[in-house]
């Protein structure tokens, strides 16, 4: 993959916008059989940036917005990050992965490891795209 040709980010950002998407329904599904219900500026939230802008990122990163639609990812992924470490491992919530609710063993094993995957498909998700970025700006500046 030739890094400074930001076009041959498409194929692994699709990817990881998919995974990315399939993990947040998995976690979903971890929230609801859990019954842990988020409050509706957390829901807003998760709706827009965590669902709704990485699928924004996907459409314009197959046109000539490549560049907006790496930033979108950027933001997007970082800010799902920055959420999900918040809400899954400091606040003391039934959220927290130390603190959820009664359930059963595999509710639990679900949430808790739907809750590991989301942060590290963020984190590769978020570093992918500040790589991208960082190397169209140094290419930017080569070309003057």
């Amino acid at each position: 993959m030739d890094v400074g040709n930001m076009k041959t980010w498409t194929t692994p950002i699709t990817g990881l916008v998919t995974a990315h998407l399939a993990a947040t329904l998995w976690h979903g599904s971890a929230h609801t059989r859990l019954a842990i219900a988020l409050p509706p500026e957390q829901n807003a939230f998760v709706y827009v940036v965590i669902v709704i802008a990485p699928l924004v990122a996907l459409g314009l990163i197959w046109t000539r917005y490549f560049p907006i639609g790496v930033w979108v990812f950027f933001l997007s992924m970082l800010g799902a990050l920055l959420f999900g470490a918040y809400h899954h491992y400091v606040l003391i919530s039934p959220d927290n992965i130390g603190h959820l609710p009664s359930g059963s063993p595999e509710s639990h094993a679900a949430f808790i490891a739907s809750a590991a995957v989301l942060t590290l498909l963020e984190l590769a998700s978020a570093l992918s795209g500040a790589f991208c970025l960082g190397t169209h700006a140094a290419q930017s500046r080569a070309h003057g």
